[in-house]
């Protein structure tokens, strides 16, 4: 769209919203522009249209971004999947966080194109799948810290080898 439509739109969604009626929204263009029809304005005419409809309160509002947000977390294994996928983003594994690229990956693993929907199988699946990719990529940054065990319970455990949630507490403590 051009600047000069945009702007044409903009005065229109101004003068819906300030409850103009056309006389006195025709008054306005003739007064700060002098003509009454916004077609035959050029740009600066508009910007000075469009600050007028500012001064009398026309509120601008900015677009959604497209991305959408996680819903509430309710304790399920969905929410197992979003929180990794969230941790994955604030560790730098990931480079969009948002619930949109998490729907992408899911499409692109197991063909469901919303993770809300995800049950069984294809569920434990994605969970896997995240988890193994999360422990692979903070394996790497401990390895190159000079973390090469983990030590459990009662196991020692190479870092490449160990479980999820052994890696993910000595990366915990690396990142601290």
């Amino acid at each position: 769209m051009s600047i000069k439509r945009g702007l044409i739109t903009k005065i229109h969604v101004a003068k819906a919203q300030l409850s103009m009626d056309e006389e006195t929204y025709r008054s306005l263009l003739q007064r700060v522009t002098g003509t009454s029809s916004c077609a035959s304005m050029n740009v600066k005419q508009l910007e000075r249209v469009m600050d007028e409809m500012k001064d009398k309160g026309f509120k601008t509002r900015k677009a959604p971004s497209g991305r959408r947000l996680s819903p509430k977390s309710k304790g399920t294994e969905i929410d197992k999947v979003r929180a990794i996928w969230i941790t994955m983003y604030q560790h730098g594994f990931v480079r969009d966080g948002s619930e949109s690229a998490l729907d992408a990956y899911v499409s692109r693993m197991v063909n469901v194109s919303h993770v809300g929907w995800l049950k069984g199988a294809p569920l434990e699946r994605i969970l896997e799948s995240l988890k193994n990719w999360h422990r692979r990529e903070m394996a790497i940054k401990l390895i190159a810290e000079g973390y090469t065990v983990l030590k459990g319970h009662r196991k020692v455990w190479s870092t490449e080898k160990a479980p999820y949630e052994y890696v993910k507490s000595a990366f915990k403590e690396l990142m601290q």
